[in-house]
């Protein structure tokens, strides 16, 4: 069986992040996916738990027809010792064959510098970022378009306006 391992912070988790799950799936029996920076909540930039990310995650992967034998969900706290990180996730997920990123960057360079496990980038298909998610969702604007709707539920139902616990 090929596993993979796809991270984020999912704050919100948003259509791109689903997006890039179902690539991913197309190409692994299994996906391990980590919710980065576990301990931060109640942030501007984390504003969601790690226990909240794992329930809206799981709600909108099984909505969408991903079902719980195809993924785990773990927690990856930051360590903030980048050499480090890639051991770090190895630690806490059982093995996977690839690692597959949204973009280049930080989670790419540590893979490919630290470890031999195959990086994939997997193609943004919805341009939306998180961090404008946070800023509509602060600003009363459209938010709820952006994420699949059983996330949107979660965080409607959890905090009318999620933001600002």
């Amino acid at each position: 069986m090929k596993t993979g391992f796809y991270a984020g912070r999912f704050q919100p988790f948003h259509l791109g992040h689903l997006s890039a799950v179902k690539q991913a799936l197309e190409e692994v029996d299994f996906l391990h996916i980590g919710i980065g920076s576990a301990q931060y909540k109640d942030t501007e930039e984390n504003p969601f738990s790690a226990e909240d990310r794992e329930k809206y995650i799981r709600a909108s992967l099984l909505e969408n027809g991903i079902s719980e034998d195809q993924f785990k969900i773990t927690p990856i706290p930051d360590i903030h010792d980048n050499p480090k990180w890639p051991a770090h996730v190895q630690s806490l997920v059982p093995h996977f064959d690839v690692i597959f990123v949204g973009e280049e960057g930080l989670v790419k360079e540590l893979f490919e510098t630290y470890t031999n496990i195959p990086v994939k980038i997997v193609k943004k298909e919805i341009d939306i970022c998180a961090t404008d998610i946070r800023k509509m969702m602060k600003e009363g604007d459209d938010w709820k378009k952006w994420v699949p709707k059983a996330c949107e539920n979660y965080l409607s139902s959890s905090n009318p306006n999620p933001t600002n616990k």
